[in-house]
């Protein structure tokens, strides 16, 4: 999975790939800027992100990039830091190699099911504030979920 650098994106990709670990997949995660996002994905050197903002920070790269790509929509609502950074009526959405569905329904079905609310991803980084390690707070953090208030799916 593909990553931007600031604290909400990371947490996100953090949450989505201790989800995916939590069903047996294997999560590599790389930060990279919003155009490396869309050319390794379209590439097929990643898989996923669900940190591309759409649609004014990326309409440099849709048509360019978006033939072997899908866009599975946003997951959640943008935290106050993030409104000051990107454009205002832009989102974080989850966009994945086209190719994924063919090799791993089971994975894009996870992908496309994520939803989560400020205040998860508010919680992740307050954690990652303490512990200094992504994975650890996004793992903590799913773990606090009873089953039924859990992250989707």
């Amino acid at each position: 999975m593909l990553t931007g650098a600031n604290p909400a994106e990371l947490a996100r990709t953090h949450l989505a790939g201790a989800v995916l670990r939590e069903q047996g997949f294997t999560v590599t995660i790389e930060e990279a800027r919003l155009g490396q996002i869309w050319q390794r994905l379209w590439a097929g050197k990643a898989d996923a992100s669900v940190t591309v903002w759409l649609p004014d920070a990326s309409a440099p790269f849709v048509e360019r990039f978006f033939d072997r790509l899908d866009d599975l929509g946003p997951k959640g609502t943008a935290l106050a830091e993030e409104s000051e950074i990107w454009p205002v009526n832009d989102k974080p959405h989850t966009v994945v190699r086209r190719s994924l569905e063919q090799e791993s329904p089971e994975a894009l079905a996870i992908l496309r099911s994520l939803h989560w609310q400020p205040q998860d991803v508010t919680h992740i980084i307050n954690s990652w504030q303490q512990s200094q390690n992504w994975t650890l707070a996004a793992e903590s953090w799913l773990a606090e979920q009873a089953p039924s208030e859990s992250v989707k799916p």
